[in-house]
């Protein structure tokens, strides 16, 4: 055989062990993707939704996400489109004046207005509006967003800040069912008016990171002991991604097996999930 003919042959014998050593790396790489655990020592759900194809892109913990756990600070959402809807918010820019109480967060001690509310997740603020609202009036917007179990029997100022250990009525909702609203909500498909929806949409808004995301935390804890450094938590982030033609709907939720940093709220420790789970996918 010609020297030629070898160069030849050698060339294509590497050009193949290229060709093989990438294909197995990209396999190695979507195989460490599919089984990278992104609930260590939590019982968790994600959700991935496509709303333009209209199927579920991603689906973790299949199981948990069936299951409903306590709004939390996520019910701040169908509030805000009652709230705007029924008129007991003008508009994203109304004040409510705090009444000098001394909460546990410093950045709640302040007069907020709809904006602030969602981005610092005021408790108070909430508990204003239901009262204003009213019970028949807030039991009809849940059954007319077909908001998880509609049970507002555990009271207007508390029934979704029920601890997730105690066996008593809450408002509860599943992961599916989270995004089935926000599904609604992003398609103006709710019986209440496109203003209320949109409002509601605008304060939603975070920081944009190439992709447009709107969402919001939500959290609690199963145990009581406040004073305690490591508590069981219970996280949610709910949220709304788009950039171009593409859009989506992610929720995740978890519930920690073990105690964890009590210092570091569900909700926020939820979003960064979400936040690891789609830079994953290419989509923050």
């Amino acid at each position: 055989m010609s020297k030629f003919l070898i160069l030849i042959v050698v060339s294509i014998i590497s050009m193949i062990c290229t060709t093989q050593s990438k294909t197995l790396a990209a396999e190695s790489t979507t195989l460490s993707r599919s089984e990278k655990n992104y609930f260590p020592q939590m019982k968790g759900c994600f959700l991935l939704y496509n709303m333009k194809k209209k199927i579920f892109d991603k689906v973790i913990g299949e199981e948990n996400c069936r299951e409903r756990f306590v709004a939390c600070s996520t019910f701040k959402i169908p509030l805000a489109v009652m709230a705007f809807d029924s008129d007991v918010l003008n508009d994203e820019n109304q004040t409510l004046k705090c009444d000098g109480k001394k909460g546990f967060l410093e950045s709640h001690n302040q007069d907020h207005n709809a904006k602030t509310w969602i981005r610092d997740s005021v408790v108070w603020f909430s508990q204003r509006l239901t009262p204003q609202l009213g019970m028949k009036k807030i039991k009809n917007y849940l059954h007319v967003f077909h908001y998880g179990n509609e049970d507002f029997s555990a009271g207007l100022t508390e029934a979704w800040l029920v601890s997730p250990g105690n066996k008593s009525p809450a408002l509860k909702i599943s992961a599916y069912e989270q995004v089935e609203f926000m599904k609604n909500l992003w398609t103006d498909h709710f019986p209440v008016s496109k203003r209320a929806m949109q409002i509601t949409r605008d304060i939603l808004e975070l920081s944009p990171h190439g992709f447009k995301l709107s969402g919001k935390t939500g959290s609690n804890y199963y145990d009581h002991n406040y004073d305690q450094d490591k508590r069981v938590s219970l996280g949610w982030f709910i949220s709304h991604l788009e950039k171009g033609e593409q859009e989506y709907i992610a929720v995740a939720n978890f519930s920690d097996l073990v105690p964890a940093d009590a210092k570091k709220y569900g909700g926020m420790r939820a979003k960064q999930i979400v936040k690891d789970i789609l830079s994953d996918e290419g989509l923050w």
